[in-house]
């Protein structure tokens, strides 16, 4: 590693609270997309005589059972009564042997039959009057559909908060091999398929993903490249830290944000560690709730911080923005994930 160490400041930052978690929906079956403001086309079904809707997952079961994405009540509706799902050029129809019968565009489909959906299909599941309008056939987007509320939050960057990206308690990420996992606060990590279902807090969740994924394909030639350096440059008063990773042929500016201060004093504690000989293995870790007394933070605004921080990294295009920070499994210990670390006075 390389040092030229800025002195740990007499004062330590504040941390200014994270936004409240939205609200829940009053009525089932209603996606609101939350994807941190960025302007997206998804794929939406639309109920044409009332105010529901939903944005489309990849595999969407609809019917009255509770494991379905879009939950119809009324008794002539199937516990599974049919599936909208995308081909991977289209979206298509599949009636899953339903009581009642399926029908697109007034006619009766074939149980178990998959028909192409184009933008202004109808689609009537057990009654002609249940009739759904597909607005949007733009691809599906890697999301997590609340199975209670009916809430959808879409990735943003290869990144997804629950219960919101605001508090994040649980992340779901991509990592630079391009498998979504899921990560806990006490640093819990399994891989995600699509269409699992999952339950925190007493709530259910229904993960999907596409099979066809543009950004895993970037993402897996990027990761041939050499191990960057993780650049820190320090004012004078340490009011500010700038950011930057250095590749062999070219610097990715960062700038300067808030949470940068939680990265450099991950990294101070990783150079030290280092200075100490301590063993690679062990080196840099940090227990969260000490950290988080001395930053003047709370544990849980500690993980909106990573949150944060690996969101921004994968915005520039970093391919270790999942990796910047580690945690360790079954503890509350964290650590800085990258090796190379050059801290300057600026």
């Amino acid at each position: 590693m390389l040092l030229r160490q800025a002195p740990v400041p007499s004062a330590l930052k504040s941390y200014i609270p994270a936004k409240p978690a939205f609200g829940r929906l009053q009525w089932l079956a209603v996606a609101r997309v939350l994807c941190c403001n960025q302007a997206r086309f998804m794929a939406e079904l639309r109920e044409q005589s009332g105010e529901r809707s939903c944005i489309l997952m990849a595999e969407h079961l609809i019917g009255r059972g509770p494991q379905c994405a879009l939950r119809l009540t009324p008794k002539y509706v199937s516990t599974q009564h049919a599936v909208i799902r995308w081909s991977g050029n289209g979206w298509e129809l599949i009636d899953r042997a339903s009581r009642n019968g399926t029908r697109l565009n007034g006619e009766t489909v074939e149980p178990g039959r998959a028909y192409r959906l184009v933008k202004g299909s109808v689609v009537s599941f057990g009654h002609p009057e249940q009739r759904w309008s597909l607005v949007d056939v733009s691809e599906p987007q890697a999301m997590v559909l609340s199975l209670d509320s009916g809430v959808v939050r879409v990735e943003s960057f290869g990144m997804i908060g629950i219960p919101s990206t605001e508090s994040p308690e649980i992340t779901l990420f991509r990592d630079a091999d391009g498998i979504w996992r899921m990560e806990d606060s006490e640093g819990s990590v399994r891989g995600l398929r699509n269409g699992q279902h999952f339950e925190f807090s007493g709530e259910s969740y229904a993960f999907s993903c596409p099979s066809s994924n543009d950004l895993t394909a970037s993402i897996g030639v990027a990761v041939q490249r050499k191990t960057p350096t993780l650049k820190f440059v320090v004012s004078s008063d340490e009011d500010f830290v700038e950011l930057s990773m250095e590749y062999e042929n070219r610097s990715v500016a960062l700038g300067s944000r808030a949470h940068n201060y939680l990265l450099l004093t991950l990294a101070r504690q990783k150079l030290a560690d280092s200075a100490e000989q301590v063993p690679a293995a062990s080196c840099g870790w940090m227990d969260k709730d000490q950290l988080a007394g001395g930053l003047r933070m709370t544990p849980q605004q500690i993980d909106g911080e990573i949150f944060r921080i690996r969101r921004h990294f994968a915005s520039h295009g970093v391919p270790e923005s999942s990796s910047v920070v580690e945690r360790r499994e079954r503890t509350r210990l964290i650590r800085l994930g990258l090796d190379k670390v050059i801290v300057e006075r600026g």
